[in-house]
């Protein structure tokens, strides 16, 4: 569980979505300075499965299972979640568009972006955190990236997240 308030009402979705590399977690992490919320962690949920995943559909679907669940339970208990993985496809993201709508919850989507030179440049150093991706992973991905449909908000991980924090708060509070 991470930083802020409890919502007064109303528990929103946080959808992360973007490529390894692009700043999730980052975003993630500098939400919660203002927000509270289940933070659940697609690379941090696979490690606890295997201390060196091989990212095989099984696994996929262990993983995901886990993130669903735990999506679920926070939302049901009150609180914010937020999910962070890749989900870069529609097929990705419609879990977790269910998941809100089955608890009544707003999705809150947030592309967090880089330019390919930056997140290849990050992928190439040793990783901090549970994210094992580096640029082959990086390389397998790229091409799956589609479009949110409907609004979202996208966050440059080159530049300070401020203003994209500002904006998923207001559209939390919106939804109260």
């Amino acid at each position: 569980m991470a930083g802020g308030n409890f919502p007064a009402t109303a528990p929103a979705l946080i959808l992360l979505c973007g490529l390894p590399g692009a700043g999730k977690t980052t975003f993630a992490h500098e939400l919660a300075q203002r927000l509270r919320f289940e933070h659940i962690e697609s690379d941090a949920i696979r490690r606890a499965l295997r201390e060196t995943p091989a990212y095989t559909a099984e696994e996929n679907a262990a993983v995901f299972a886990r993130v669903d669940s735990a999506a679920r339970a926070a939302l049901a208990s009150g609180q914010h979640a937020l999910v962070d993985a890749t989900n870069l496809t529609r097929r990705d993201r419609k879990r977790f568009y269910r998941v809100a709508g089955d608890s009544g919850a707003p999705v809150i989507a947030v592309r967090v972006t880089a330019p390919e030179e930056v997140i290849r440049e990050r992928l190439s150093k040793p990783r901090e955190g549970f994210s094992q991706a580096g640029v082959a992973v990086y390389e397998r991905m790229r091409g799956r990236l589609q479009p949110i449909d409907g609004p979202g908000v996208v966050a440059d991980s080159r530049f300070e997240f401020g203003p994209a924090i500002d904006l998923v708060l207001r559209l939390i509070d919106d939804h109260r």
